[in-house]
């Protein structure tokens, strides 16, 4: 028995996606991105206060009741990040990344290996599980996710996901509709409780997790259902097993709406205080341009799942075009993809049961649209226009439909009787044959397969190198979306850091991303004041510190919760510092570093700078007063 279960799918799946994400480099890189915010800075995770706050804070550790809160409430994944703070904790150092990734790696392995284990619920057959588990676990644009730290709540959120499903589907009570009757306690335990409190973890991980139980209504309709057309005939002659799914709909959804209804009022009365230029598709005032670009976005998604060759960690404001009228040709992409869409909706309002039907309409609706149904901006406005790491579970449903093409297109296949055995109660037919059932076919399917693999795998080598520095992950990024302004700004700020010889690629990079009044922080403009100054551009430098200002205080008066003065101090002070390094009368630069340091009393770079001009004026007092005595001699 111990020997079958080691030869299980899933478990090699997990040592493959295991294996792929292993990357020494990655595992000692430095916190990235995110990581500052979401860890260094979080006072829940870097223990300035008690982690008994998780419950009162959001993911990045503002107190969920303040105006200035993102209302991102994911306690169960910032616990995550305080027990790995505390574990990687050493005395008069940095804390060690290590441990973080180590834990992301293995949640991306056990994920997949409930992938695997989900995949065979669908597909009935080891191979297709298998091939489903080796794509997914292997996929470059979960690179995101896993070396990713701050985006744990994925992995956190995926887990529970699948083992809400699995529970269902082991513990179905159509399971034993031919057999010996399920226990009450049983049905109770892992078909009602046992799924909600994994949909509740899974919500408290991330937010996405609130669709855990439609995908699992889902399922049930779409294995022990024919089509919509058909339940409502069964309903209304009050057949059994569609008045049972009635049922288990009903008290799904209550449990749902309850989860959910205590999780918008656990945010309190305000909302998340997004910009435009975060998600300029969403955010979008005209209805054509938001329609057709959000859903333009959901094209450049699939794009990714098909060729995972142009990642990138961000891809707001001007990083992808918008859709504003009809000449633009990307709207022949969007309009594909809702005839795809819409021949799966009348599917499932009236088609016919086969297994083919089946495995599609499941791993469409189930296993990518209600997972990815929160980030679509549909129900409500996000603040991201496109992020590789809010498709992670999603990919599992075009992993699935994928290996289903594969299948039919390369195996000769029909469903077997003992598939039929194991699930009685799936109205499925048997009269689907593979439509190129050739052996030497099968050999080049799996060929084809096995290269997919490979450049796969190569890619996801790829993206943990560019993971493992600050500078290799926005640079590359740079390559892929050169448009993109917050992607050259945090190039050149890495740069800058890292080759200090460099100035005027820098300058090249922020010159058009840098407009004050364009909604942009006034950090970006401090940094490009900074690098003109160091190529001798000073009266430029001062000029762009001016006009910073002047669009500090339009800010000021828009009274947005971003645009408080204590919000913009810190970016006030260092402006200041920018100010004070062109000017060449020594007491207006120390007096402007005086200032700054009192416009922002924690701005560390900014109290550096104060000492360092007071250290030349006492120097240069004492090489006056040497001369003088020198002179008097």
């Amino acid at each position: 028995m111990s020997a079958r279960r080691f030869l299980r799918p899933s478990v090699w799946t997990a040592l493959v996606a295991f294996a792929a994400y292993w990357h020494t480099p990655s595992l000692h890189g430095p916190f990235i991105y995110d990581d500052v915010a979401s860890l260094q800075m979080n006072v829940v995770v870097n223990g300035q206060v008690p982690w008994t706050e998780i419950m009162t804070r959001d993911f990045w550790g503002h107190p969920l009741q303040e105006p200035r809160s993102h209302k991102s409430f994911r306690p169960l994944t910032t616990l995550t990040f305080r027990w790995n703070w505390m574990v990687g904790s050493r005395e008069e150092e940095d804390v060690e990344t290590y441990g973080f990734h180590v834990v992301n790696v293995c949640l991306h392995a056990v994920v997949t290996a409930l992938v695997t284990e989900v995949a065979a619920w669908v597909f009935l057959d080891d191979m297709g599980s298998l091939l489903t588990g080796l794509l997914f676990g292997l996929h470059p644009v979960h690179a995101e996710a896993v070396s990713n730290i701050t985006s744990r709540g994925e992995l956190l959120m995926s887990l529970f996901f699948l083992l809400a499903f699995l529970s269902l589907a082991n513990f179905h009570p159509s399971q034993q509709q031919q057999e010996q009757q399920q226990h009450f306690t049983t049905t109770l335990i892992f078909v009602y409780v046992l799924p909600w409190l994994c949909m509740t973890l899974s919500l408290l991980s991330k937010e996405q997790g609130a669709t855990t139980l439609i995908t699992l209504t889902i399922r049930d309709f779409l294995v022990y259902q024919t089509s919509m057309c058909d339940f409502g005939a069964r309903l209304w002659q009050r057949d059994a097993s569609a008045v049972s799914f009635l049922r288990r709909t009903g008290i799904y959804a209550v449990q749902t709406l309850s989860v959910v209804a205590w999780r918008i009022w656990w945010n309190g009365e305000s909302s998340p205080d997004f910009i435009y230029e975060q998600n300029p598709a969403g955010f979008s005032s005209d209805r054509f341009t938001r329609i057709f670009s959000v859903n333009w976005v959901y094209c450049l998604y699939l794009r990714d799942a098909v060729y995972p060759f142009r990642l990138a960690p961000d891809w707001s404001g001007v990083g992808i075009d918008l859709i504003t009228t009809w000449r633009d040709p990307r709207i022949i992409c969007v309009l594909l993809l809702w005839i795809g869409v819409l021949l799966c909706g009348i599917s499932l309002w009236r088609g016919r049961a086969s297994n083919a039907r089946r495995i599609l309409l499941t791993a469409f609706f189930a296993f990518t649209l209600s997972p990815f149904l929160l980030s679509s901006n549909l129900l409500v406005v996000t603040g991201l226009m496109k992020a590789d790491r809010v498709i992670y579970l999603p990919l599992l449903g075009f992993c699935m439909i994928e290996v289903h093409l594969f299948q039919l297109l390369f195996v000769s296949r029909t469903t077997s009787a003992t598939s039929q055995e194991n699930d009685p109660c799936v109205h499925i037919s048997t009269d689907n044959k593979a439509l190129l059932p050739k052996t030497s076919m099968k050999l080049v399917g799996y060929l084809l397969m096995l290269v997919q693999f490979f450049f796969f795998a190569q890619k996801v080598h790829e993206r943990n190198v560019a993971w493992s520095d600050p500078l290799y992950l926005w640079w590359s990024a740079y390559q892929v979306n050169p448009k993109s302004h917050h992607t050259r700004f945090n190039a050149a700020y890495h740069l800058t850091k890292k080759i200090s010889n460099r100035q005027e690629e820098v300058e090249f990079l922020l010159r058009p991303a840098i407009d004050p009044y364009d909604g942009k922080p006034p950090t970006d403009s401090f940094l490009y004041a900074m690098t003109l100054r160091s190529l001798g551009r000073c009266e430029e430098s001062l000029e762009l510190v001016e006009e910073a200002f002047y669009a500090i205080e339009l800010m000021k008066q828009e009274g947005r919760l971003r645009n408080t003065k204590e919000s913009l101090a810190r970016a006030e002070s260092d402006l200041l510092i920018a100010k004070a390094l062109c000017t060449d009368d020594f007491a207006i630069r120390g007096q402007l570093m005086y200032e700054a340091c009192q416009v922002d009393p924690t701005n560390g770079y900014a109290t550096e700078m104060y000492s360092k001009a007071l250290n030349q004026v006492q120097l240069m007092k004492q090489m006056m007063n040497g001369r003088s005595m020198h002179g008097v001699e």
